[in-house]
């Protein structure tokens, strides 16, 4: 399985996190810099997948 890494933040916004009314998921938005674009690019190949998020705080 391909690995895709690239550095982003929670933006400060209310609605960064979105729990689903009914309980059954939420939505997260990210904060991407223009730098890593190409990376994130490559989740296009990941639209209709589950994958694994791991989450890891950098200084």
């Amino acid at each position: 399985m391909q690995k895709i890494e690239f550095i982003a933040s929670l933006p400060p916004i209310q609605s960064a996190i979105n729990i689903d009314g009914q309980g059954n998921g939420a939505r997260i938005k990210l904060d991407i810099p223009a730098s890593e674009l190409a990376r994130v690019i490559e989740l296009q190949s990941y639209i209709g997948e589950s994958f694994k998020v791991t989450i890891e705080r950098v200084d």
